[in-house]
């Protein structure tokens, strides 16, 4: 209710930036209408996989003119999605919504973006303007709301109890999109199905050596933001090259070879979950002293002072 009567023409002049409404002629273009067209797109495929989507991450894809970006965790989903310098768009526009997912806020579509802005530089000078009534983003929005369904798994559900035809087969670059996420769950996943289907010959105990590396693996996943490049590039390696190499070419040997190598393999994967663990435990660590330093910033800001002059 505020933010309708907020929007009163009227009212426009005396709102801040990020709360006045977009001109309809800033995506009315070619370039504007191809930009939301394509973020809607990378939305739908989201939505069509969702059951691929884990509650945790990050997926990007790079277009010919435009990026497109959307960080996705249990509370929130962040859409960024831009045109980039290979665009002939007259005004590069970036458009930045924030969406409260509906486990935390079931109420109205409206009170669940938290930010729904573009920006863009025109005679020099950067503008930011709402799109949050923008007509132009209606099916943006309702495709956020269909992916956070989808998340939850009632968009599922609820496809899978109707006659739907069958989807067609992923294509290369839907893979490649829906595999994209920073965080590293689509590989975890990967080798539990390897597990369950062409390593079921391997040793009990291996085979639940390797389970806890992978429940390491997936804790470290909620904090690999706070890995360096490296300790990203080293997880990744792990998970897509390092293991499958390992088990695989164990597999590979003879009964009487496998049992020689037993040992040694059970010690490889111990030394890799050590590791993983540890680089847990530092990001962890480091997000603790953040939190104190934050807190001590905080108290030497807003110290309280007892009033003396109080009267009795």
């Amino acid at each position: 209710m505020a933010k309708d009567w907020l929007m009163h023409p009227w009212l426009e002049k005396f709102l801040p930036d990020h709360l006045r409404p977009v001109d309809d002629h800033i995506f009315s273009d070619a370039h504007g209408l191809v930009l939301i067209q394509e973020t809607e797109a990378a939305l739908n495929r989201l939505i069509e996989h969702g059951k691929q989507v884990k509650s945790a991450q990050t997926f990007k894809k790079n277009g010919k003119t435009f990026h497109f970006r959307l960080k996705i965790n249990q509370k929130r989903m962040k859409l960024l999605s831009y045109e980039n310098h290979k665009s002939e768009a007259a005004l590069k526009k970036r458009i930045v919504i924030e969406y409260i997912r509906k486990a935390y806020v079931p109420k109205s579509r409206q009170t669940r973006c938290k930010e729904a802005t573009v920006q863009y530089i025109k005679n020099g000078q950067t503008y930011v303007r709402s799109i949050q009534k923008s007509k132009y983003f209606n099916g943006v929005f309702e495709k956020l709301e269909m992916l956070d369904d989808a998340l939850l798994g009632g968009l599922i559900e609820k496809t899978s109890t109707h006659s739907t035809p069958l989807s067609p087969p992923e294509s290369r670059e839907d893979q490649d999109f829906i595999h994209s996420s920073e965080e590293p769950f689509y590989f975890i996943q990967h080798l539990d199905n390897k597990i369950e289907s062409s390593w079921q010959s391997l040793d009990y105990l291996l085979e639940n050596r390797l389970k806890k590396l992978l429940e390491e693996t997936y804790l470290t996943g909620f904090v690999y933001d706070s890995l360096d490049i490296e300790e990203r590039y080293m997880v990744k390696r792990m998970l897509q090259t390092d293991i499958p190499s390992l088990v695989d070419t164990y597999l590979s040997l003879s009964e009487e070879n496998k049992e020689k190598q037993k040992e040694q393999i059970y010690e490889a994967l111990v030394k890799m979950e050590v590791n993983i663990r540890s680089l847990r435990e530092k990001a962890e660590h480091f997000k603790m002293d953040k939190m104190e330093q934050l807190l001590e910033l905080n108290e030497r800001r807003y110290r309280v002072t007892k009033n003396n002059n109080q009267s009795e």
